[in-house]
């Protein structure tokens, strides 16, 4: 029993130095964070990180850690990402744009570059209604998923740092669902062509706007009305023709931090870190 305590006794202490050692690394992350923003610097950096993970792999002197140390390593870089993404976009972050624009794809990866959390409205109606949305078209009309929409944008937009998916694109129709994603939060347009959403959504059944039409022209036909309502609600446009999902989401957070914004949004809150 002994020989138990001591190496619990061990442990604490390997535990107390490793505490020590982080709160340090977290603290040291912030300063370089303040330092790359006035060197006008892209603040993540997933080569930096990939590289950060295979330099501490080589640091291990026993093969059978070294992995699990890799993976712990992981999610210390993910804390560090989300301590950042708190300070720096205490908002909600609110992707629209037309059906096929990437809404879905780039929310993901922009999510997991700024470990934050993401919420797709489609996906809180769906679970909601227990139904999918091309259902609830077909039974109830698009007045009444439209009706539901509307709610569910209304109490998602309070939530902050958060990355908020605005479905297939027809929340912009509403000037309410607008108002609510912009009083608490950034709008980011993801525009795309029509050319280009025909190529990602071309096999895709489950459009109900486009079930019986799945065209270039008809694209274009039901895009058009919206595009000056886009331009109104966002903050910022991103056009993802041709780009990778990590431009898109560098140009996303590059664009985020050089943004002058008109209005009031929530304060940066270092105690809730």
């Amino acid at each position: 029993m002994d020989r138990l305590q001591e190496l619990r006794s061990q442990v604490d202490h390997c535990d107390r130095a490793l505490a020590t050692m982080l709160e340090e690394r977290l603290s040291i992350i912030l300063d370089i964070m303040e330092e790359k923003k006035s060197l006008g610097m892209p603040i993540f950096s997933q080569d930096r990180e990939r590289a950060i993970i295979q330099n501490i792999g080589n640091y291990v002197h026993d093969p059978a850690f070294r992995e699990e140390i890799k993976t712990i390593q992981t999610h210390v870089l993910r804390s560090c990402r989300r301590i950042q993404s708190r300070l720096l976009f205490p908002y909600h972050i609110s992707l629209v744009g037309f059906m096929g624009s990437g809404k879905t794809t780039i929310g993901k990866a922009l999510s997991k570059m700024l470990a934050m959390d993401q919420i797709d409205v489609d996906q809180v109606i769906e679970t909601r209604a227990r139904m999918k949305i091309s259902d609830i078209f077909a039974q109830y009309g698009e007045p009444y998923f439209r009706e539901l929409e509307s709610k569910t944008v209304e109490e998602l937009s309070q939530h902050q740092n958060v990355i908020i998916l605005c479905g297939g694109g027809g929340v912009v129709l509403n000037k309410t669902n607008v108002d609510n994603l912009r009083n608490n939060g950034i709008v980011v347009w993801l525009k795309a062509s029509p050319e280009q959403i025909y190529s990602r959504i071309a096999t895709d059944d489950t459009r109900p706007l486009l079930k019986d039409n799945m065209s270039v022209d008809k694209i274009g036909t039901l895009m058009d009305p919206r595009l000056s309502l886009y331009e109104s609600a966002a903050d910022i446009a991103i056009i993802t023709d041709n780009k990778t999902e990590e431009e898109i989401c560098m140009e996303i957070v590059d664009r985020l931090m050089q943004l002058e914004i008109d209005r009031p949004l929530p304060l940066r809150d270092v105690s809730s870190l």
